[in-house]
């Protein structure tokens, strides 16, 4: 027992130690700010983002198709051909020749089913389908900053509580140890206060490391350093609302991100269908070009018949221009077009079944997490009884234990049994803070809540 007190000593002094030191600046930290700061840092969220901006770009009538493209190359050449004498050739010898020749080409497609509008449709949704998923996972992530905050204060108060409990334990020991002295208590009496004494200081110890830890989750959420400390100044609180389910669902089938979603990715499905049939219709596109050929051609190791030397540097420009139109339609091509067709009208069909689906499973979880909300509303109820019983029993049981009418083993049970009640009066209350907060993310509501606050 003499070595546990030593080590537990020990723990003690490194602590004080530890807060004597210089300690970093601390801000305070309402739960507004947090999100605000969570959702310019949120990695997550910083992810979406540029998602979002990718998607706004696709967004555009070049990419759909409507614009024409022009396109630029130039080539060279080098050829050496090498004649021997021949009665039928005009010359003979080594020939060398060197072109060089730009081409200017525009391709246009006039008329290619109602694909390029159709196309462009797509790219609007697909955009707000982006738009719907970053807000997704905004949603969640202020579910979890507003969660995250709240834990931070439900393991600093539940500290609070492991520290009053340690100073009733500590004093209970100093009162029994000043009774020893006198002679009215036995060794065992000490003991046992001294056992009650040492469990309370370890739970506290282990709670601070909880309350750090509650901290630095915080901090990753709203995408800070860690180690960065605050104090927190908005307090766990809550107030029981009497929701209905009526008025839930339909707020859910209105604002619910998650089906909102849905329904867009239903639309994308049916431009889909309109992109497969664009392909039955005929195409009508205009080709312009215009490329230019400049050659030099070298002849001075060569022999005409004629006697004629050869030359150097021949040159020949060469200019040619064409405009075509181009129109094509597909009579048959083994039924692909027809069967991408209807295989996007398959799809169609599961994207209304995913909705359908999606409906009722978003349905589900709001009753559960209704029915959850309510019965953790009646267990806080009952929690702050339980709690308030029992603070006053152990307010009455201090006075009888230093009037010798209850025993220490007596007074330990009434002092555990307010510790346990202190604490679930607090854990239910964060419980029913994350029923409500549940029921706001799943009626698309949390955004309002926290967002604008």
């Amino acid at each position: 027992m003499k070595k546990i007190l030593l080590t537990f000593g020990m723990a003690l002094v490194i602590l004080n130690s530890y807060a004597q030191t210089e300690e970093p600046k601390i801000t305070e930290l309402s739960l507004s700010e947090a999100i605000a700061t969570g959702l310019d840092n949120n990695f997550s969220i910083k992810i979406e983002k540029q998602n979002i901006d990718i998607a706004t770009r696709n967004n555009s009538w070049g990419q759909a198709g409507l614009y024409p493209s022009l396109t630029f190359n130039l080539s060279q050449g080098l050829g050496r051909s090498e004649i021997g004498e021949n009665p039928s050739a005009f010359a003979y010898g080594a020939f060398q020749s060197r072109n060089l020749q730009p081409s200017l080409a525009l391709s246009w497609g006039l008329f290619n089913g109602f694909n390029v509008r159709i196309t462009k449709e797509r790219l609007e949704l697909l955009q707000q389908q982006s738009v719907g998923n970053a807000t997704v996972v905004v949603e969640t992530s202020i579910q979890g900053m507003v969660e995250a905050y709240y834990t931070v204060r439900l393991q600093e108060e539940q500290l609070r509580i492991f520290e009053r409990s340690l100073l009733l334990s500590k004093d209970k020991y100093n009162y029994s140890k000043l009774k020893g002295e006198l002679g009215s208590a036995v060794t065992f009496d000490i003991l046992q206060d001294k056992s009650a004494y040492l469990t309370d200081s370890s739970n506290y110890v282990t709670q601070l490391f909880n309350v750090q830890s509650a901290k630095r989750n915080l901090n990753l959420l709203l995408g800070i350093d860690v180690e960065t400390t605050y104090e927190l100044t908005d307090s766990l609180t809550v107030e029981v609302q009497q929701f209905t389910l009526d008025e839930l669902y339909a707020r859910m089938v209105a604002n619910n991100s998650n089906l909102k979603n849905q329904y867009i990715n239903q639309e994308i499905f049916k431009r889909d269908i309109g992109i497969a049939t664009a392909a039955m219709y005929p195409s009508v596109s205009l080709s312009l070009g215009a490329n230019k050929n400049f050659q030099v051609q070298n002849t001075t190791q060569a022999t005409f018949r004629s006697g004629e030397p050869g030359r150097a540097g021949i040159e020949s420009v060469n200019t040619n221009y064409n405009a075509n139109f181009t129109l094509s339609f597909t009579i048959f091509n083994g039924g692909r077009i027809r069967r991408q067709i209807e295989n996007a009208r398959v799809n169609e069909q599961i994207a209304a079944i995913r909705v359908d689906e999606l409906k009722q499973s978003l349905k589900n979880s709001l009753i559960n997490t209704l029915e959850f909300y309510r019965l953790r509303a009646r267990l806080y109820q009952i929690a702050i009884e339980n709690r308030q019983t029992a603070e006053f029993n152990l307010t009455l049981g201090e006075d009888r234990y230093r009037n010798g009418t209850i025993s220490s083993f007596d007074f330990r049970d009434l002092q555990l049994n307010y510790l346990r009640s202190a604490l679930s009066e607090l854990q239910t209350k964060y419980n029913l803070v994350e029923s409500e907060v549940e029921l706001m993310r799943l009626t698309g509501g949390i955004l309002e809540e926290y967002e604008t606050e």
